[in-house]
């Protein structure tokens, strides 16, 4: 992952920072998520963390008109849930699907199935709206469905953050090829996620929710850290998870900076 800023030290244990990504306030228990889409362009826009359904569905339809669009509607709002929606690679209008599910993966497994089975093709998920993420932040991306054994360094599984723009860039990296990324941060960085292969100071990213790709060299620095060059400039990400079968960042908005 490029970056162009210069990381300092993490500043919390591991275990407490996993206690913490676990927690999630009793509050976010009653507010709502909403996902609309154009049929005509399949441009999308979402809302979380809502007070209400009718709060979170304005936003949504705000969010997709931002582009032009003219018949945005909602596909679905939830509570205590996420909704997720994907498209072909290749937008065509009314071919599209969406899943609700209090998982973030499950949902998104519901919406490609729904989009493919509607027959399109190379559906991808475009955006994934959970009434518990953090309302600063724009919702992070599950990750996607790849298989990919043995193209990533067992040193880069896991889940990864770089200090920027007073907060954090968050990054999961998978053993199965696959990746995820999201700003906590002030830059508003889109989320993205995608396939990654890395080996022998190498590595190589392509986005499959957004155009983006980028490749250059990384540089462990123990068990903890790793330098990266890419296409933005050098930066160094702080470890702050290794198990490869983490959650996600769904609920990363818990980290003690």
């Amino acid at each position: 992952m490029a970056v162009r800023l210069t990381s300092r030290s993490v500043c919390a244990a591991v275990v407490s920072l996993l206690a913490a990504l676990s927690a999630r306030p009793a509050a976010a228990q009653n507010l709502w998520a909403a996902v609309a889409v154009s049929p005509s362009s399949e441009n999308n826009g979402g809302g979380h963390a809502e007070s209400s359904q009718a709060a979170a569905d304005r936003i949504a339809l705000q969010q997709c008109q931002k582009s032009g669009a003219r018949d945005c509607k909602i596909v679905a709002s939830i509570s205590r849930g996420c909704v997720v929606l994907a498209t072909p690679s290749v937008p065509v209008p009314n071919h599209f699907g969406f899943g609700s599910n209090p998982s973030r993966e499950l949902a998104a497994s519901n919406a490609l199935a729904q989009c493919t089975n509607g027959g399109g093709k190379d559906c991808g998920v475009r955006i994934a709206q959970c009434s518990f993420d953090d309302p600063r932040w724009a919702s992070p991306l599950p990750l996607p469905p790849v298989v990919l054994p043995g193209t990533v360094d067992p040193a880069l599984v896991g889940l990864w953050k770089l200090n920027a723009s007073n907060g954090i860039w968050v990054w999961q990296i998978t053993a199965n090829g696959a990746y995820t990324f999201h700003s906590e941060a002030s830059d508003n960085a889109p989320p993205h996620a995608g396939v990654f292969a890395a080996s022998n100071g190498k590595y190589t990213l392509h986005a499959i929710s957004t155009w983006w790709d980028d490749q250059g060299t990384y540089k462990m620095q123990g068990s903890g850290a790793v330098t990266m060059t890419g296409k933005l400039g050098t930066g160094t990400w702080y470890r702050i998870a290794s198990d490869p079968e983490f959650p996600g960042p769904a609920s990363v908005q818990a980290i003690i900076r």
